[in-house]
């Protein structure tokens, strides 16, 4: 009866060892200080809304943490000073935004000046850490139709010097009058247009289908790039700021939850110009569901 008694205890014993070795696994994958909840915030536009929903869902992956969704809050100013006032954790901007938007300095197209006046201001001033940049560059772009491109050859912005007399040009008010806009195609790259044609950014893409314009002003990143069949040139003299994304967190966010580095650092150099604007297509264009879309890409990468 008493060595039945200490079988029994024995296999008890060993069960729990078992047990308790099983969900130290199971945890292994996860870092984190067991509990806490994330304000992560996003702009009204669906491209930070998806950066947002990505560094979300590799948070709960990565962690123990839980993240409170707060998307499409509004514009920069407003997202800023909720994250100032320490209503929210994080969110992600973009290198010229911060740059201009926020610190007031002027153009500059230095990519890593740009990045080190960005981290060090938004450190001493506002106690707030960018971590390593998604690798996409969401900045000003020309583009014309992919006939266009293949007529002429068109790679470079650079390349319109000898073609742009016979083309016209169109781009919003604001493009007209920015250093870094039109005056800047003028002073940088010699370009004299035919005609240029002012209009909103939402008309640029049905404007260039419809051959009311033949080179238009966009955002690299957009999904009408990908809707439109619209090449992309590159900007060979660097005439405009880098936008790269980036997350953005409150540093007292990053000594409470230190794990939240390593975890948002997984997407850094994951996102290029070109997977973006297919993921905002996905979601604009042909209306997947965002946080799917979101999820697939980040299996895709093996984030998570």
């Amino acid at each position: 009866m008493k060595k039945t008694r200490f079988s029994l205890v024995l296999v008890l014993l060993l069960l729990g060892i078992l047990v308790l070795s099983l969900s130290g696994c199971g945890s292994q994958s996860k870092q984190g200080t067991g509990g806490g909840t994330i304000r992560v915030v996003a702009k009204d536009f669906t491209e930070n809304i998806l950066l947002g929903e990505m560094m979300s869902q590799v948070i709960e992956a990565k962690t123990d943490l839980k993240v409170d969704r707060q998307f499409n809050l509004g514009g920069t100013l407003i997202t800023f000073n909720a994250l100032t006032a320490g209503q929210l954790d994080l969110y992600a901007d973009y290198t010229g935004t911060a740059l201009i938007a926020i610190l007031k300095h002027d153009t500059e197209t230095d990519v890593d000046k740009v990045w080190r006046i960005v981290k060090e201001e938004f450190a001493n001033q506002y106690q707030l850490e960018w971590l390593e940049p998604f690798g996409l560059n969401n900045t000003y772009a020309v583009g014309v139709r992919a006939e266009t491109a293949e007529e002429y050859n068109l790679k470079r912005i650079s390349d319109l010097a000898s073609v742009a007399q016979n083309m016209v040009f169109g781009g919003t008010h604001e493009f007209f009058n920015r250093a870094d806009g039109y005056p800047g195609l003028e002073n940088v790259y010699g370009l004299k247009f035919k005609d240029t044609k002012a209009m909103d950014h939402a008309l640029k893409y049905t404007a260039l289908e419809s051959k009311q314009i033949d080179a238009a002003s966009i955002y690299n990143t957009d999904s009408q790039v990908v809707k439109y069949n619209v090449v992309v040139l590159e900007d060979d003299k660097n005439l405009y700021p880098p936008y790269h994304g980036a997350p953005v967190v409150r540093q007292d966010t990053l000594e409470k939850y230190p794990e939240l580095r390593t975890a948002l650092n997984a997407l850094g150099g994951q996102i290029s110009d070109e997977e973006m604007r297919q993921l905002n297509y996905l979601v604009d264009g042909e209306n997947k569901d965002l946080d799917e879309v979101a999820r697939e890409f980040l299996k895709s990468k093996g984030i998570i």
